[in-house]
């Protein structure tokens, strides 16, 4: 019997809707060449059905069936991982081949209740799957996360340019097992030449607002690497809409979130009772993500969203019956080296050589005073040997200072950045314009489903405006 895990069922029943990344702007040097997929020859398998769909496809004749005969064969040669893995991704210390054929192999158990073995060595039979790298060497302008898939009666082989690309050819291969005849678990013979047309493939997770279990987290990051995303972005902290003090006189009193429990009883204090995870507890999570494919980029978001922060130090919020509760006063000389503590403190962590900063939905009065606080955190970060994403905030937080071009924009409303001008001045641009790729449930501002419809016909990455095709 065909055993599909709650991740896989979700998978499929949310193939419609969750098909939607978050792209950086396109450069030139990502250019792939390519041709249509399909076939070339009478009577030939016809393109597997997997999402997204592969880049090209030469069917041949006949079937390979999955059995207890199967092997993973984890060539020898670069078992540990290849020279061009570590360079390609946020991660330090990504996943190898081998950690990579581990998971294949737990989610073949899952998925067919076959337990295959796996192996390291150089040499494959006709009823194993074999991982191997170099496919840059075959395959000069295949990308980073390319590779090759060869399906034939003499087994199959998946070799990437990078580990992370062979590990994407396994999920091509769980897709198909899914959709197989559970009776033989059969697979079409051909080859494919397969790879992403973007580097960042981006899921982003509000995980402040509401609790979520750990085990949930990892669900999530089960899809999202299903459907070959390659990036988390997880929000840390927040609370609920903050109206400005002098209508919320209890703006002290409401909810915050803040998940990351510092063991130092400098920051314990601003962890949420509910649910907060431990160093130790994010060290298991990054392993579980990386070997999904997946990098982490973590987010603690200030100077506004920070009533975690306020709350304790009401004396650090902006002094005024107009300003909202959760706005750390950045004229204060006591924030902005807290904030600096509060990263030193967490930012060793996190394997990620990106951090976001958040720095959104601030004070519009303090556009000056935000942007250098920006640039500020950008030098520091740079201390600490990490880059800074942050949230496009360049309209509503305007200003004589100019934010560094190096500070990667994830850019959500036209009301609050300009993506096209940023774009324009050199800065990175992660795409999750609202309504198209960014929801926020049961609020009167966003939408609480993605048109699924909408998306597949009219959104790519770099419009960031479905309804005014000018805006690309």
């Amino acid at each position: 019997m065909k055993r599909v895990g709650i991740a896989f069922l979700a998978a499929i029943a949310a193939a419609g809707v969750i098909g939607v990344s978050a792209n950086p702007v396109p450069s030139s040097t990502q250019a792939v060449s390519s041709k249509p997929s399909g076939t070339s020859k009478s009577n030939a398998n016809p393109t597997p059905f997997v999402i997204p769909s592969l880049q090209e496809w030469e069917g041949a004749k006949g079937q390979w069936k999955l059995s207890a005969a199967t092997r993973i064969v984890v060539d020898a040669a670069y078992a540990n991982g290849g020279a061009l893995d570590a360079g390609n991704m946020y991660m330090r210390n990504p996943s190898n081949l081998q950690q990579f054929a581990a998971t294949f192999q737990s989610d073949i158990s899952a998925v067919t209740g076959i337990d295959v073995e796996v192996v390291v060595s150089s040499k494959y039979g006709k009823n194993d799957i074999f991982l191997t790298l170099g496919a840059e060497k075959k395959d000069p302008k295949l990308n980073h996360e390319g590779y090759l898939l060869d399906i034939s009666n003499k087994g199959i082989t998946v070799q990437g340019v990078t580990s992370r690309g062979s590990f994407w050819g396994t999920r091509s291969l769980l897709q198909m097992l899914i959709l197989a005849d559970e009776d033989g678990y059969a697979l079409p013979q051909g080859h494919a030449r397969d790879y992403p047309n973007y580097n960042e493939r981006l899921f982003m997770q509000d995980i402040a607002r509401k609790p979520i279990p750990m085990s949930d987290l990892e669900e999530y990051a089960t899809l999202t690497s299903f459907y070959k995303y390659n990036t988390l972005l997880q929000h840390y902290n927040d609370n609920p809409a903050v109206q400005v003090k002098g209508v919320m006189k209890d703006w002290q009193e409401k909810y915050t979130g803040f998940r990351l429990r510092s063991d130092n009883p400098e920051y314990s204090m601003y962890a949420s009772n509910d649910t907060a995870y431990t160093k130790q507890d994010m060290r298991q999570f990054q392993d579980f993500v990386k070997a999904r494919g997946l990098d982490l980029i973590p987010e603690i978001d200030a100077p506004a969203h920070s009533l975690c922060f306020t709350k304790f130090h009401p004396e650090w919020s902006i002094n005024s019956d107009t300003a909202r509760g959760d706005w750390l006063d950045l004229g204060n000389p006591a924030v902005e080296p807290f904030l600096k503590g509060v990263w030193t403190e967490f930012a060793d962590w996190f394997d990620s050589s990106q951090i976001s900063i958040g720095a959104d939905e601030y004070d519009p009065t303090k556009g000056d005073l935000a942007r250098t606080f920006i640039n500020s955190m950008h030098d520091f970060l740079a201390g600490l040997n990490r880059t800074t994403r942050m949230w496009g905030s360049d309209v509503r937080l305007p200003g004589t200072v100019e934010i560094d071009s190096d500070v990667v924009t994830t850019h959500w409303d036209f009301l609050y950045s300009n993506p096209n001008a940023l774009v324009a001045r050199g800065n990175k641009v992660s795409n999750l314009n609202a309504p198209d790729a960014y929801l926020v449930p049961r609020t009167y501002a966003y939408e609480d489903f993605i048109d699924s419809r909408k998306i597949y016909n009219l959104w790519e990455p770099w419009v960031f405006d479905i309804l005014d095709k000018t805006n690309t």
